[in-house]
């Protein structure tokens, strides 16, 4: 086996989309409220900040 053997293939990337219904755009903002709860993404547009802020207390 040679040193400079590559894989086939990089790896593909995951994109999470935003949440919110009609939107299309990437989901960078993801949060959940504990590791039990799948993580929820969302655009920085529609992130609800208020309303997680208030789920977490």
């Amino acid at each position: 086996m040679s040193d400079i053997d590559r894989s086939p293939k990089a790896p593909d990337l995951y994109v999470h989309y935003c949440e919110h219904q009609g939107c299309d755009n990437w989901g960078s903002w993801g949060k959940s409220p504990s590791a039990a709860v799948a993580t929820r993404w969302w655009c920085f547009e529609h992130f609800p900040h208020k309303s997680f802020d208030r789920n977490r207390r």
